[in-house]
């Protein structure tokens, strides 16, 4: 075997790694599978928030609240909701809350007569910060504006079903007999009457009073200034017409005709019992004609019309 000297022998040292070098290796070698993991999540956590961030566009409805002069009134029906198109930040536009979604239209500055109200000028809406309004569908509204007045009007009772076999109804009467609305001059002009709402009759055959009876207006722009009324129906057996001719006619003075065609109106029973010459008309100084009856018969029949209607004094 070849002598080899030992000053030809390589001997190998292991070199210590320096400061630097231990902290670069932590940081870009050791446990680098969790490192990236954390990278990988802190960049979608980045990516998440920078698009919650990022401007998007939505449709919502509002309603509007309109504040009219105290002296006129919106006559016609403008839309209670309408479409607009908001700018913001995702986040914001989803915790937008029901305040946030009612405009304040005020128009108190306008005068009676037809208007155009244009959205974007007149409605108002409380927004968070960095919210805004790209525009309304529709952008503009007609509205039209009345004097505000109040009226009387007669109640009309409303009465439903038939009363108890052989009995009707006799009179319906409201008190108080009118009733004050008030509301747009124009939706007023068009109301003759106020009627209550219904009163049950079925099966009724004696008179009663029906108290705090509600008062149906069904146009919303007329408020009710007395909401309710007591409504009197007066109940009795039914009755009928009949028509007689030739009923001799008296006067202290001369008069003609000396006869008359009458209709009287009573009690069915009572009515079919009279006969031509239990009636007599009499006039009295002023020439205006009464029905005489017999006793049993007196204020349970009376005179509904009379042919010839005037009589004259005769030479």
């Amino acid at each position: 075997m070849p002598f080899q000297d030992e000053d030809e022998v390589a001997v190998e040292q292991t070199r210590t790694p320096s400061g630097v070098e231990k902290v670069f290796r932590k940081i870009f070698i050791e446990d680098w599978s969790l490192k990236l993991l954390s990278l990988g999540i802190t960049l979608v956590l980045w990516l998440v928030v920078t698009g919650q961030n990022e401007p998007v566009n939505t449709h919502v409805n509002i309603q509007l609240n309109f504040i009219r002069p105290q002296s006129l009134e919106i006559s016609n029906d403008p839309p209670k909701t309408v479409e607009v198109t908001l700018s913001g930040s995702r986040s914001k536009l989803d915790n937008l809350s029901a305040p946030d979604l009612i405009a304040t239209i005020d128009i108190t500055d306008l005068r009676a007569g037809e208007r155009m109200l244009r959205l974007s000028e007149r409605a108002q809406l409380s927004l968070p910060h960095g919210v805004r309004v790209l525009g309304f569908s529709p952008s503009a509204i007609p509205v039209r504006l009345e004097p505000l007045v109040e009226k009387e009007v007669p109640v009309a009772p409303r009465v439903e079903g038939k009363p108890a076999e052989g009995f009707e109804i006799y009179s319906t009467t409201a008190s108080p007999v009118t009733v004050t609305v008030r509301g747009p001059s124009g939706r007023l002009n068009l109301l003759d009457k106020a009627s209550t709402e219904t009163i049950w009759l079925a099966g009724q055959k004696d008179s009663f009073t029906a108290s705090n009876v509600a008062i149906d207006v069904p146009d919303s722009k007329i408020e009710l200034l007395n909401p309710a009324v007591s409504v009197r129906v007066e109940l009795g057996e039914g009755r009928m017409e009949k028509v007689f001719s030739n009923i001799p006619v008296t006067s202290v003075a001369k008069v003609a005709p000396h006869s008359a065609t009458i209709t009287v109106l009573g009690i069915t029973r009572d009515v079919e019992t009279l006969k031509p010459e239990d009636l007599k008309i009499v006039l009295n100084d002023a020439l205006e004609p009464h029905l005489e009856l017999p006793v049993a018969l007196q204020g349970r029949i009376t005179l509904k019309s009379i042919t010839p209607a005037k009589f004259t004094q005769s030479k």
